[in-house]
C-alpha cells in the first residue's frame, strides 16, 4: 500500500513537471521567434523528461524491493547507473527525430551524424537523468520523512494505550481483593449487608467491564460507577463515612476524567484514614475552576496493609498520558487534597 502511494506521487509530480518543461521550453523557442516547430519540440523534450521519469520510477521499485542488496547506497547507486544507461540509449535512438523536430536551423557547412553526436547525447542524457534523480530523490525524502513521522506518531500511540492499559490492570486485582475480603467479613457478621454489598459489587463489575476499553470516561458516567462503590463503603462503614458529590450538571455532561479516576481517589482516601463513628471520615468531591477537587479530612492510620503508594502513583502517569496538566496533590494538618483537570478538548482524541 506505502509503495502504491509512493508511485502514484511520483507519476503525478513526474507529469506536472514535464508539463511545466513543455511550457518552459515553448516559451523560450517563442521568445527567440523561431518559425518552425514551435509546439512539437517542445512536446518533444518534455516528452523525453516523461519517459526518462517514468523508467527512473519503476528502477526504483526493482532496486529498492526487488533486488537482494542489502546496502541503500549500492541500490542507489545501481539506479543511477541502470537510469543513466537507459536515458542515454534512449536519447540516442531519438537524436535523428530531434534534428527533424528543431527549432534551430542547422549550421552551414555542417553534416550531421550520429557519432558525431554521441558527446551532444551524453551530456544531454546526463542533464535530463539528474535533473529526474534530484527531482525525485526529493520527493521520496520527503515521502519518507512524513511516512517515519506517522509511523512514529502510531508507535507512540500504541505505547501509550498499552501503559494506560497496563495501569488499569493494576487497578482491579487491587480493587477486587479489598471488596473480597470485606465481603466475607460482612458475611459473617450480617448475611444482609452482604447481600446489599455483592449486589453493588456486581454493578460495579458489570460497569466497569463493559466500559475496560475507554481511556477516559464522562463524567456522569464515572460518577454513576462511584455511587456502586460509594454505597459498598457505606454498608461497609455506616455513619463512620460521610461521602459528598457537587458537580454542575453540565460539567457532568460534557467533562471528562481517566476511567476509574475518582474511585482510586475516593478509595486512596479511605484507605490511608481511620474510619469511626467517633472520627467520621468527610470526603468531598466538588468542581472548582475547571478541576475536580477531592478533598478529605486528614486522620492517617499507623499501619496500612499492603500500602506501597500505587494508588495515586498510577493516577499520575495515567493522567499524563490525556493532559499537560499535571494532578496537583496538596496537604496540611487538617485535609488531604487532590486535584485533577476536568478533559474536554482531549476527549476525542482518547475515547474509542
Amino acid at each position: 500500500m506505502a509503495n502504491h502511494l509512493l508511485r502514484n506521487k511520483l507519476f503525478r509530480y513526474t507529469l506536472l513537471i514535464s508539463l511545466c518543461i513543455t511550457a518552459f521550453v515553448y516559451i523560450f523557442v517563442f521568445i527567440f521567434s523561431a518559425r518552425q516547430h514551435v509546439l512539437i519540440y517542445p512536446l518533444f523534450v518534455g516528452c523525453r523528461f516523461l519517459f526518462q521519469g517514468i523508467v527512473n520510477i519503476y528502477l526504483y521499485e526493482w532496486t529498492f524491493h526487488g533486488t537482494s542488496i542489502a546496502n541503500s547506497r549500492q541500490k542507489n547507486l545501481l539506479r543511477y547507473l541502470i537510469g543513466y544507461l537507459i536515458c542515454f540509449i534512449f536519447f540516442f535512438c531519438t537524436a535523428p527525430l530531434e534534428q527533424i523536430v528543431s527549432p534551430l536551423p542547422p549550421l552551414p557547412d555542417h553534416h550531421w551524424s550520429i557519432i558525431d553526436n554521441i558527446p551532444s547525447t551524453l551530456w544531454q542524457a546526463a542533464m535530463n537523468h539528474g535533473l529526474v534523480i534530484i527531482f525525485q530523490n526529493l520527493l521520496i525524502l520527503e515521502y519518507e520523512r512524513a511516512n517515519t513521522a506517522l509511523e512514529n506518531s502510531k508507535l507512540k500511540t500504541a505505547n501509550l494505550e498499552s501503559a494506560n492499559l497496563l495501569l488499569k490492570q493494576q487497578i482491579h486485582p487491587h480493587f477486587l481483593f479489598n471488596a473480597l475480603s470485606m465481603m466475607k467479613s460482612l458475611y459473617r457478621e450480617d448475611v444482609e449487608a452482604g447481600e446489599a454489598y455483592l449486589s453493588h459489587l456486581v454493578n460495579f463489575m458489570r460497569a466497569s467491564l463493559a466500559d475496560h476499553q475507554q481511556k477516559i470516561a464522562r463524567l456522569s458516567d464515572e460518577i454513576k460507577l462511584c455511587n456502586d462503590y460509594i454505597e459498598m463503603q457505606r454498608i461497609r462503614f455506616e455513619d463512620a463515612l460521610v461521602i459528598t458529590i457537587d458537580i454542575p450538571e453540565q460539567v457532568l455532561q460534557n467533562g471528562y476524567v481517566p476511567s476509574f479516576s475518582l474511585q482510586s481517589l475516593i478509595e486512596n482516601a479511605i484507605k490511608h484514614n481511620e474510619v469511626t463513628e467517633a472520627s467520621p471520615l468527610i470526603i468531598r468531591v466538588y468542581l472548582e475552576e475547571g478541576r475536580i477537587i477531592t478533598q478529605n479530612n486528614l486522620q492517617l492510620r499507623r499501619l496500612i496493609d499492603g500500602s506501597n503508594g500505587k494508588g495515586l502513583i498510577n493516577l499520575i502517569e495515567r493522567y499524563r498520558i490525556f493532559s499537560a496538566d499535571e494532578v496537583i496533590i496538596h496537604q496540611d494538618n487538617n485535609n488531604f487534597t487532590v486535584s485533577i483537570k476536568v478533559l474536554y478538548n482531549e476527549a476525542g482524541n482518547n475515547r474509542r
